[in-house]
């Protein structure tokens, strides 16, 4: 999604919990208006494959935080 709070807890949990992860496309905000958002949007990509898991039920439980309040 395109939650920059959700986006920014999740990078925060990550690395509290030691799981690497590069962000990608953060530098190309400044072509917000002339390229489409989808394309442009910061993405949170996990350096080590295994741990995919781990992360994709991070998210879910931030998700779900989120939604309870």
């Amino acid at each position: 999604g395109n939650d920059p709070v959700l986006k920014s807890m999740l990078q925060s949990e990550l690395d509290a919990r030691g799981i690497a992860l590069t962000v990608r496309n953060e530098e190309l905000r400044v072509g917000m208006g002339d390229l489409p958002a989808a394309d442009i949007w910061p993405e949170l990509w996990i350096s080590d494959d295994s741990r995919f898991g781990e992360a994709t039920e991070i998210l879910r439980d931030l998700k779900s935080e989120g939604t309870n309040k």
